[in-house]
């Protein structure tokens, strides 16, 4: 890993994730927390982060194409701009006066936007600038480095938000992304898929959604593996409108658990990046990923068996390491098989599968928390994970021959 890091472009790029992501990362967790407090219900965030599965559903296919077609930088600068922008005039506003419900509506859109461009981008970036045998260390530093932000967002965010409120937050977080700007600004880069790309621009955008998709349909293996490979990162996502509730409702505890929850989370999450490497070289990637989905049920399952802020954190801790684990498996399979050309649309793809399945859980668990309470919420995950457990042992057999 020391050489891929002496690499100065790999090094802006790393430092540029790391303050994009820690602003991403508090700006989800004070706004989370902010609407579960000052409503004392679900039912604006399950709210808030339905209305954002629907706009990132909506637009998710015409994310892959702009990828493709696009320079990836200019597509990490252009979302990180407009990051700032946003976050800048929300903090100014909040100086001057109360946040209404459309405005934290809208941040939170906003962030869930730039994170839905930002990894199938990153993801076309990495593949496209270093060498095929570098992919397995950079992915596992990037996912280091990804951590780490989260982990300091999250510390930040439980010391910071109820002193200094959440606008001074967003100010904070607005000035993270300005600097991840300027960083990229340095790195050398060719758009090395430009030929394709100008083919590309020639041909419609549905015509380029078509062959994006039949490029999948003659995979099948590879597409029930891709659908079954984002199960572990929706859950998470989903597990973001529970824990405020299970926290603040069931616990009983205040934003320092909250927070507490998300530092172990990336704690974890950072000890697979570091750990990947090693350990791959130890089982096989499709029997690990079923090992780290049958681990991740389990935490769900303790989570709620034993309702305790220890627990809760130490359950943080692993569902961090599983996620991450199979989230780096995965992205190494994708990098391996996949022609570059078809990387933004194919798992922008994948993206807007996952993003309608959230969108159905959300609309389940935003009804069912409220009126039978949020420990169901974690049992319908963990089902989904054994389901999709069983999609990945189906799908061993087709990408293993």
């Amino acid at each position: 890993m020391r050489e891929v890091f002496e690499d100065r472009t790999f090094r802006k790029l790393f430092f540029s994730n790391l303050f994009s992501g820690f602003g991403q990362g508090m700006t989800m967790i004070g706004v989370s927390w902010h609407l579960v407090e000052t409503t004392g219900s679900a039912k604006l965030l399950g709210s808030t982060m339905l209305v954002s599965s629907i706009f990132v559903f909506l637009i998710g296919p015409f994310i892959g194409t702009w990828i493709d077609r696009f320079s990836r930088k200019a597509i990490l600068q252009l979302e990180q701009a407009g990051g700032f922008t946003v976050l800048a005039l929300m903090a100014m506003w909040g100086f001057g006066g109360a946040y209404q419900g459309w405005m934290l509506m809208l941040i939170f859109l906003a962030t869930t936007f730039i994170l839905q461009l930002h990894y199938p981008a990153l993801s076309a970036f990495v593949q496209e600038t270093f060498d095929r045998k570098q992919y397995n260390q950079i992915n596992s530093l990037l996912e280091v480095e990804n951590q780490t932000a989260l982990v300091l967002a999250g510390a930040c965010s439980g010391l910071l938000l109820e002193p200094v409120g959440l606008h001074v937050l967003l100010l904070l977080n607005a000035l993270t992304y300005l600097i991840a700007f300027v960083m990229l600004l340095g790195i050398d880069y060719v758009f090395t898929v430009e030929k394709q790309a100008e083919k590309d621009v020639r041909t419609p955008w549905g015509e380029s959604l078509r062959q994006g998709w039949l490029y999948l349909r003659e995979r099948r293996g590879f597409m029930i593996f891709g659908v079954s490979a984002l199960v572990p990162f929706l859950t998470v996502t989903l597990v973001n409108l529970l824990n405020p509730v299970f926290v603040s409702q069931t616990l009983s505890e205040d934003v320092s658990i909250f927070s507490f929850g998300e530092v172990a989370y990336s704690v974890g999450a950072m000890a697979a990046g570091i750990l990947f490497a090693w350990i791959s070289r130890i089982g096989g990637a499709f029997s690990s990923m079923v090992f780290y989905y049958l681990l991740m049920v389990l935490a769900f399952v303790l989570t709620v068996a034993v309702p305790k802020a220890w627990m809760f954190v130490l359950m943080s801790a692993f569902i961090g390491w599983c996620n991450v684990s199979t989230r780096l498996i995965r992205q190494n399979v994708y990098m391996e098989v996949l022609p570059n050309r078809f990387m933004g649309r194919v798992m922008s793809f994948f993206q807007s599968i996952g993003t309608l399945l959230r969108m159905l859980l959300l609309s389940l668990f935003t009804v069912m928390i409220d009126t039978t309470g949020v420990e169901g919420g974690y049992f319908v995950l963990a089902g989904l994970l054994l389901v999709a457990a069983l999609g990945i042992i189906v799908s061993m057999r087709h990408l293993s021959s």
